[in-house]
């Protein structure tokens, strides 16, 4: 099943140049609409189609002028700033290309999208009937209306290896898309159906709703480049569209599929609306010195080659997807950050591009995607803390608010944030190889920043808040119980606090959860008195026999996960070295790491942090110093409470503390613990024999939990004991010197996720930016 490009990840894999390539997916699911090839318009007769012109939102039609977009309403002209929002094909259990999202489904999501105070939809590609026909209904009395951007895609196939634009068979497919694309708009299509694309009796008229049109992909510069070398450029004589003298073999190629599109719409259903294609800022015309990869700013797609003829008063656009931060030159070009890049203010850098953007364009430009992820993982950093990822819902919507601000003051035509649903089944360039490809739409991966750039949340399904309900684990799993005095008595006043009561464990698509319950931790927890360490035995035959911490107590079983709580300010997950991926991929694999030869023993006793790659080594050619690989601690664990109801809500929440309940609640994403897919319970295999997609089915996992008191570096004291562990759960006959049985959790597996939708904090906060404007 082809995944949906949208948005295509290219600007987010941070290519491996010299480590190894990452590969792309750019198959779309558009139809086509060729008379007796893929599908057939519905007839040259359109009276049948659903007429969308005559309601009260209809418009009359679209031009643009230098300065943005107009539409014509009620017989009038009026500027439009486009306040948009990205919806694409993804929801939990289903490929993009399975068609999956209800007519029930796109009514509510209409309806919302609205109530964000959007006023524009953009789409990467044909959706199924549903879409339209709720759009169709939607806009026939709304209050606020929503106005369409459609786009088309090209197959990945068509443009991968040696491939150019002129390639047979590659306008003509695009063409044929394209044909699809305007007949759906104009309810006029039957699709048949056929795996990964829409299908079905397109007769809702959504015409008179269209925006314009926004064709093609972020381009590859590869592919721009040998069209470029293999290929005459220059002028073009389209009826509506052409390519200026100026023009590279590849804008003149765009000018041909743009004018063919509207040629076609024109000439088919005397309907004429704006058109773009898709860029960003690898492909921009402007330059850029500071960026560290050549390749990056090595060619142009530049929209001023490609204009409109005088009998096209729509006009052309230029369109573009910029984030703030990637391309790297965002973050080491001095005109866009202050100092050497180590700071600056989030969006100041992003306000600067586009004011170069807007200046280098003869067109109106629009801001085809814009945002950041609510991710717990990050994929890479930028400068003024506007990450790819590790973002709460609340500073994702404070940043996307920030973003637009700097959008409109740039004089640009408007933005449409990205995005307006999670999506589960995106890959990021620093997780997607720890994954199945072929299950990720079946779990939530919150370590993956390309599944959570969404307003909407696709909640999981256990309900465990991590707010201190006991109510939340009334059917979690009990793992095993203890007394109401610790293993090893102190006599300090705090013995309670040390002794283990209770270990249970829950799960769902998204996450582990455990709740380990003490006997009395008095009003709060004192961290410097006690501390927590929960083992995993994830995966059988490996790991360590032996704890960090200098806690002295052996195990039976491979620990290959240990959760060190010690409180807010030094709380992780740490992984066994043997087991460790990110060493794996960047020590062993790839050399940009020191070595650790001792990481390729099985149980050498030593637990790594885990990290998360967030950029190989980059040179800067105009600052002369290389910048190292960079990573980030994604196993630190964050305190908080997860209750999306409550004004504490905090959703990177990891670990709540209850002192008056004597809980910790923990909850703990699959992907950190390394399950490729726990949708069927496998894991991570031997790394060592099988490489990063080694995988191993599991009929569950054993845990154990410790107290121990910390000395001052919040390892364990020595103590005048067999061991210095204080409590241990399960306990082994009374005997804490070994934990040679751990408790074991089997949770059920699916094939059909459980979830409930929920609108994510960054709504609120984006609704009230959208409404200034």
């Amino acid at each position: 099943m082809d995944d949906d490009p949208a948005p295509v990840e290219r600007r987010r894999l941070l290519r491996t140049l010299g480590v190894g390539g990452i590969g792309t997916v750019l198959a779309g699911c558009g139809g086509s609409g060729r008379s007796g090839s893929e599908g057939e318009r519905a007839g040259t007769d359109t009276s049948s189609a659903s007429a969308s012109g005559n309601g009260p939102n209809a418009l009359d039609g679209v031009r643009v002028r230098r300065d943005g977009i107009q539409v014509r309403r009620d017989g009038g002209w009026e500027d439009f700033l486009v306040r948009g929002v990205n919806l694409g094909m993804g929801k939990p259990g289903r490929f993009p290309g399975e068609t999956a999202i209800t007519r029930a489904e796109y009514d509510r999501w209409l309806d919302a999208m609205a109530e964000l105070n959007a006023n524009a939809i953009r789409v990467y590609t044909v959706h199924p009937p549903a879409f339209y026909e709720a759009l169709a209904a939607h806009n026939a009395d709304a209050d606020r209306p929503l106005y369409l951007l459609h786009g088309n895609w090209l197959p990945a196939d068509r443009i991968e290896g040696e491939t150019t634009a002129y390639d047979d068979g590659v306008a003509g497919v695009f063409d044929e898309r394209v044909r699809t694309v305007v007949d759906v708009v104009n309810g006029n299509a039957q699709l048949p159906d056929r795996p990964g694309y829409a299908s079905g009796s397109f007769d809702a008229d959504v015409s008179a709703y269209l925006l314009g049109y926004v064709v093609g992909v972020e381009w590859e510069p590869q592919f721009v480049a040998r069209t470029n070398a293999d290929h005459e450029g220059g002028r073009t004589d389209g009826r509506l569209v052409r390519a200026t003298d100026a023009a590279t073999a590849f804008d003149r190629w765009l000018a041909r599929r743009l004018d063919a599109l509207a040629t076609y719409a024109a000439e088919t259903y005397d309907h004429r609306r704006p058109v773009s294609f898709a860029n960003w800022p690898t492909t921009d015309h402007l330059s850029h010195p500071a960026e560290p990869f050549a390749w990056e700013d090595e060619v142009s797609v530049n929209p001023n080659h490609v204009v409109a003829a005088d009998a096209f008063d729509p006009g052309v656009f230029a369109t573009y997807h910029v984030y703030l931060y990637y391309p790297d030159f965002m973050n080491f070009s001095r005109e866009y950050v202050s100092g050497d890049g180590d700071g600056s203010a989030p969006a100041a850098g992003y306000a600067g591009y586009l004011d170069d953007l807007v200046d280098a364009n003869d067109h109106p430009v629009v801001v085809g995607e814009y945002g950041v992820p609510s991710s717990r993982g990050n994929a890479h950093e930028h400068v003024g803390g506007m990450d790819q990822g590790h973002h709460t819902e609340a500073q994702q919507g404070e940043y996307d608010a920030e973003l637009f601000e700097a959008i409109v003051g740039a004089g640009t035509a408007g933005g449409l944030v990205f995005a307006w649903q999670d999506e589960w089944f995106k890959r990021t360039w620093n997780t997607m190889e720890y994954t199945d490809p072929d299950r990720r739409p079946y779990w939530l991966n919150v370590q993956s920043p390309e599944e959570c750039f969404g307003l909407l949340s696709f909640d999981p399904s256990a309900g465990i808040t991590l707010s201190g309900s006991d109510a939340e684990w009334a059917d979690a799993t009990r793992i095993a119980s203890g007394s109401a005095s610790p293993a090893v008595s102190l006599d300090d006043g705090y013995d309670a606090g040390r002794s283990l009561r209770e270990l249970r464990a829950a799960a769902d698509e998204g996450y582990l959860y455990l709740r380990i319950a003490l006997d009395d931790v008095g009003d709060a927890f004192d961290w410097n008195r006690t501390r927590a360490v929960v083992a995993l035995d994830t995966t059988p035959d490996l790991g360590n026999t032996s704890l960090p911490l200098n806690i002295d107590a052996d195990t039976g079983s491979g620990v290959d996960f240990v959760v060190e709580l010690g409180g807010p300010e030094d709380s992780r997950v740490r992984v066994a070295s043997h087991y460790d991926l990110f060493y794996y991929e960047y020590g062993e694999r790839d050399g940009v790491l020191d070595p650790a030869p001792y990481a390729s023993e099985p149980d050498n006793g030593v637990y790594h942090p885990i990290r998360l790659a967030t950029s190989y080594p980059l040179r800067i050619p105009t600052q002369d110093r290389t910048i190292p690989f960079r990573s980030v601690e994604t196993g630190e664990l964050r305190y908080g409470t997860a209750d999306p109801t409550t004004p504490a809500y905090d959703s990177l929440t990891d670990v709540h503390a209850d002192p008056d309940a004597g809980t910790v609640e923990l909850r703990l994403p699959w992907q950190l613990l390394q399950f490729r897919d726990p949708s069927t319970r496998t894991v991570t295999g031997d790394i060592w024999q099988g490489g990063l997609d080694a995988g191993e089915r599991v009929d569950g996992i054993g845990l154990a939990a410790l107290t121990y008191a910390p000395g001052p570096d919040g390892a364990a004291r020595d103590l005048p004991a067999p061991s210095n562990a204080t409590d241990l759960l399960p306990a082994d006959g009374g005997s804490i010197e070994t934990a040679s049985e751990f408790g074991r959790f089997r949770w059920d597996t699916w094939q059909t996720p459980d979830y409930a939708e929920r609108r994510k904090e960054s709504f609120g906060i984006l609704r009230d930016a959208y409404g200034r404007y």
